[in-house]
């Protein structure tokens, strides 16, 4: 065949080298142009954020303002409360005073009540006192501290020269209302106990206390401080 014979068709396409993208190329530079990531600081990775972070941070001005003023404001409420308590103390006194001693003649009639020193007392008595008349002693008066339901309560027991009680008084207490109260705001209750000796049993025995039906913590601190008081009251007659 000569070289006419041959058509265009026969001839291959030269082959092209192919064309490389510089995209990665230009994303490389651009990465390189860009300034670094700024670091942590080491106070902020080392303390880990929570209070140390706030303490660290733009808001310490705040919060030691915030200690600051919470501070004084609870300094000057506790400075305020020990001036009432100070101005009132005499007061509460006085009157704590005046109805113990009307409880005293509540509980044994006399003309005065001295109280009897150096005695060694039993748990729950604070104070005994000589009931005189006419300069003779007729009894004694006994201030009692016992628990009931509420908590602690205060009373004043009377007890006659023959070891029986002759009056029982409540001065102050925290038992509930129309429960623990039935018993110790009770006149009529707490006169079941006049002429009971020691010991005083609750609800059973011949030298009982009935008391009251629901007030049982009640009922047992009331006659605790009577079993207490004749026991101090015993140990002076014998």
């Amino acid at each position: 065949m000569s070289r006419r014979d041959k058509r265009p068709e026969d001839k291959k396409p030269a082959e092209t080298a192919p064309v490389q993208s510089t995209a990665p190329a230009a994303a490389d530079t651009a990465a390189s142009e860009m300034p670094p990531a700024p670091r942590r600081d080491r106070r902020e990775r080392k303390e880990g954020g929570g209070l140390g972070a706030l303490l660290a941070g733009p808001e310490r001005p705040y919060i030691l303002r915030l200690t600051v003023t919470l501070f004084g404001i609870s300094a000057a409420a506790a400075l305020l409360l020990g001036i009432v308590y100070y101005i009132t103390k005499p007061v509460i006194d006085w009157r704590t005073e005046e109805k113990t001693k009307a409880a005293m003649a509540m509980v044994l009639e006399a003309e005065a009540y001295p109280k009897v020193e150096g005695l060694t007392l039993p748990d729950g008595v604070t104070a005994l006192h000589a009931a005189t008349d006419g300069g003779e002693t007729v009894g004694y008066v006994c201030e009692v501290s016992s628990n009931g339901f509420g908590g602690a309560m205060s009373l004043v027991v009377g007890v006659g020269l023959d070891g029986r009680v002759t009056g029982v008084s409540v001065i102050k207490h925290s038992e509930t209302k129309n429960i623990g109260t039935k018993v110790v705001m009770s006149s009529k209750v707490l006169s079941r106990f006049i002429g009971l000796e020691s010991p005083v049993t609750l609800n059973g025995g011949t030298n009982r206390f009935d008391g009251v039906t629901g007030a049982t913590f009640s009922s047992k601190g009331v006659t605790a401080a009577v079993n207490a008081a004749l026991t101090a009251v015993d140990a002076v007659l014998s």
